[in-house]
This record gives C-alpha cells, sequence and structure tokens, in this order.
C-alpha cells in the first residue's frame, strides 16, 4: 500500500498507544531517515546463500475467504476442544454460518480463524477476494505437503498490492520445525537472490504473540509500476501445531524496507482466540535481529547524550555514512545550513541518523561531521555557517537564535524554527572543535527538546569530536 510520511500530530497520536519496548496498536518501522522533506534510504549488505528456497504457491489449497467482513473482533469465539490439533476434530459445527472450516486430514480450521481486513495495518487499505493472489517471490509454499490441515485467506489492496494468509496445522508436535522450515526458506531464497535490487532489509522477533512471531521484510523489483519496488513483508507466526504465514506485496516509490509486524500478530491473535478460546498477544515484545544496531560510535553523540536530551526513543544508531558511500551525504542535510562545507575547503562529509526503531517518520535526529585540513579552516567555514544560519528565512517560519557557547576548545550555537501553519518544530545547531565541524538537527515530534537542552547536546557534540 502506498505509506506517506506523517506529520508530527500524527506521529504524537500513535506515540500515545505505545511505551517504548510495547506494541499496542499499529507501528512503523524502516530504514527512512526523514529530516525536513529529506529522506535518506540505506538497504543494508548481506551474505548471499547458495541455496535459494523453492518459490511459488500451491493455487489448489483449499481456499476460505469471508466475503463480507464480519463485526470482528468482537465476534465471540467459537467452542474449542481442549486442543484443536489433538487427533480428535473440534466440533463440526464451530465453522462459519455452518461451515465446518478447511479439512485436509484429523483436525479443522473454522473459517474464523482467517485474517479479515481489520486485523491489517491501514485496515480499510484491504478487500478480501475469493481468487487466489499470484504467488510472490521468496515467499515459500504452503501448505506442507503432510500438513494435517490448511487454509488460505486472499486480499488485495491499493492498485498491485496484495496480501494472503496461509494456515496449516502441522504433524504433532512438529508446528516449530515447520515455521523455523519456513522462515529459513524465505531467508534464504532472499539472499541467494539479492544483487543491486533484491534485498533483506529487516528482520524482526515478537515476544508475546502466541508461542513465537517471526516478520521478515525485504525489496525485489517489480515491473508492475515504473520507477517502484515491491515491498514484500513476511509473518510467521505459530500457536502449538497451528503455523500461520501472512505475506504482503507492496507496490512504492516512497520507502523501501518498511517493516510491520502487526499482521502477523493479528493472524495469531485471531487463531488463539477462535481455534484456541484464549488471548495470547496482549502484550507484543519487539526486538529487530537485523540489521543489528550498530551502538556508539566515536566521534559521534552517544546514545546516552540523546536520552540526557530528552530523546531516550532514539535508541538507534544508524552506520555512520561518508560522501563517498552510496547513499552518503553531499552536503548538510538541513535547509538552513545553507553553507556548503566542500566550497569552504572540506576534505569530507559524514553523515549518521538516530531514530526510533518501532517508528517510521516518528522521532529522528541527524548528526553531519565536515572536516577540513586545519582547524582554521574548520573555524572560517564554522563562521560562514553561522551567519547563514542567522539570516536564513522560510515562509511561514519563524527562527530564532537560542544562543551561543564558547568554551575552551570549541564553540557550538542553536536554533529554533517553528511553522504555526503546518504545526512544525526542528531546533538544530552547529559545533567548531579542532578540525571538525559538526550540525545536529531534530525535528520535534512527541518530546521537545528547549535551547538549553539542545545547547547541552550540541557541547556534546563539541567534545566527541576526535572520540
Amino acid at each position: 500500500m502506498g505509506i506517506s510520511l506523517p506529520g508530527p500530530a500524527a506521529a504524537r497520536r500513535r506515540a500515545a498507544q505505545r511505551t517504548r519496548h510495547q506494541v499496542t496498536g499499529g507501528v512503523l518501522a524502516g530504514v527512512a531517515a526523514v529530516a525536513l522533506g529529506v529522506v535518506a534510504v540505506s538497504p543494508p549488505e548481506f551474505v548471499a546463500s547458495p541455496e535459494p528456497a523453492e518459490t511459488g504457491t500451491d493455487t489448489s489449497t483449499p481456499t476460505t475467504v469471508p466475503t463480507t467482513p464480519t463485526e470482528s473482533p468482537s465476534t465471540p469465539p467459537v467452542d474449542p476442544s481442549p486442543d484443536p490439533t489433538s487427533e480428535e476434530s473440534p466440533d463440526a459445527g464451530a465453522g462459519q454460518n455452518g461451515d465446518d472450516g478447511d479439512r485436509t486430514g484429523d483436525v479443522v480450521i473454522p473459517p474464523e480463524a482467517l485474517m479479515l481486513p481489520e486485523d491489517f495495518r491501514n485496515s480499510d487499505a484491504w478487500t478480501a477476494v475469493s481468487e487466489p493472489n499470484e504467488p510472490i517471490l521468496c515467499v515459500p509454499e504452503s501448505p506442507a505437503p503432510d500438513a494435517r490441515a490448511s487454509a488460505r485467506a486472499d486480499f488485495t489492496g491499493r492498485e498491485f498490492d496484495t496480501a494472503t494468509q496461509f494456515i496449516e496445522v502441522a504433524p504433532a508436535g512438529t508446528g516449530t520445525d515447520r515455521l523455523h522450515q519456513l522462515r529459513s526458506q524465505a531467508q534464504a531464497c532472499v539472499e541467494a537472490a539479492s544483487d543491486a535490487d533484491t534485498r533483506l532489509v529487516y528482520v524482526w522477533s515478537v515476544g508475546g504473540a502466541g508461542d513465537e512471531t517471526w516478520v521478515m521484510s525485504y525489496i525485489t523489483p517489480t515491473t508492475l509500476q515504473e520507477e517502484s519496488v515491491l515491498n514484500v513483508i513476511v509473518g510467521l507466526s505459530r500457536q502449538d501445531d497451528v503455523v500461520s504465514m501472512v505475506a504482503e506485496a507492496q507496490v512504492t516509490t516512497e520507502f523501501y524496507g518498511i517493516g510491520d509486524w502487526e499482521s502477523a500478530v493479528g493472524a495469531i491473535g485471531r487463531i488463539c482466540t477462535v481455534m484456541f478460546g484464549e488471548s495470547c498477544t496482549d502484550d507484543p515484545q519487539v526486538e529487530r535481529l537485523y540489521p543489528e544496531p550498530a551502538g556508539d560510535v566515536d566521534g559521534w553523540l552517544t546514545i546516552d547524550d540523546l536520552a540526557e536530551a530528552g530523546l531516550g526513543a532514539l535508541s538507534d544508531g544508524s552506520q555512520v555514512l561518508g560522501n563517498g558511500d552510496d547513499g552518503g551525504p553531499v552536503n548538510y542535510g538541513y535547509v538552513a545550513f545553507t553553507r556548503d562545507p566542500f566550497a569552504d575547503g572540506a576534505e569530507s562529509l559524514a553523515q549518521r541518523h538516530y531514530n526510533d526503531p518501532l517508528e517510521l517518520g516518528g522521532p529522528n535526529l541527524t548528526q553531519e561531521r565536515a572536516t577540513f585540513p586545519d582547524a582554521e579552516g574548520a573555524r572560517a567555514h564554522y563562521a560562514e555557517l553561522m551567519a547563514a544560519a542567522d539570516q536564513f528565512t522560510q515562509p511561514g517560519d519563524v527562527v530564532e537564535n537560542t544562543g551561543t557557547i564558547s568554551a575552551a576548545g570549541y564553540e557550538a550555537a542553536t536554533w529554533r524554527a517553528e511553522n504555526a501553519e503546518f504545526g512544525t518544530v526542528f531546533v538544530y545547531g552547529a559545533a567548531v572543535s579542532g578540525n571538525v565541524v559538526t550540525v545536529v538537527y531534530y525535528g520535534v515530534d512527541r518530546v521537545d527538546v528547549p535551547p538549553d537542552q539542545m545547547q547541552r547536546l550540541l557541547e556534546r557534540a563539541a567534545q566527541r569530536i576526535g572520540g
């Protein structure tokens, strides 16, 4: 589905629905780094696997799709047997509208166990369909030949977007093995298909959602729309021997690597309610497995520095990108920093982003460092940069210089820009120490950074220069 970058107000509304490590509503995460309309995308590299998994979808699999959405999730659960995957079949009358569900062997998957549009993030964008969707690259085949029961539901979204849920009941005691098999097949296929246009972006583990839940997102080329990629999200979840796989394919030109675990959580939540008569998604806990956070980097702001400024949610520091790297900076990324460091003699420019790993389009802070041949060149550039920032204007913005700092070994200055029409606030600053000039900018989201804290942050940035 098309994803647009939400504004501060929207992000604040989302933020009110969750804590730092707890997911209670629709959450996004990704590799987009946002700075006043500038989006920097840096998909990670990885080592290719030599053995791709088989791809494709068995379209002969029975399809059970509610053609008219019910009033779920308020629909009362059916009466399950003590173990719906046991040798004794559940009540044949448990299916929707008298349908006894999809039966392949000795168990039944009630139709109510399949997802409905409201179980997805952006639920109003999805419509249930009766025709099976086309197979998606690197989405494993489901069900397995030895599955005791299987079912699927298909959905279409905006234009070319599709989603399919597969449920299968593995042989008794093998549900864990089946989920891990699907996971290995999907990830190995993406790694084997890796090139300049197909790559793994994120891998997540979600605790507190069934017995286990795992989500992977990757991008791959598409011919469906010019200058677009196919963003694929595969969510695997399991309760006992019941395994769910949700595969979403979204054609997008806007962001790469959008991660969505809500669909996988919604899928296993419905399965637990309908087939097990219990809730299993009350407290989902999200952990990113890939890429691993870079941690603190010498010469740059640390996660603790940001926490001291009230930005503790920005716990995910990116890799450092230089001007010579693919996707690296060619100039300062914030519009008020109009002075070109290279025109003033800089030898290099590097950039690092700090994000909330659970929220795309939410809080984001960027730091950049320009390195000059000597301290004299750096201070000359800093003086010109300050003068230009003091004179910068933009329609609707009220810009204020919120203070300067002069200390032994470094200088710094900070500004604040507010736009009442769009409800935006940006705080930013620059500092010089030795032969390095650093700038920091942050679009205020749910946490403001008052002038004294911003000055302290710039002091810390200056003090970190040199390691």
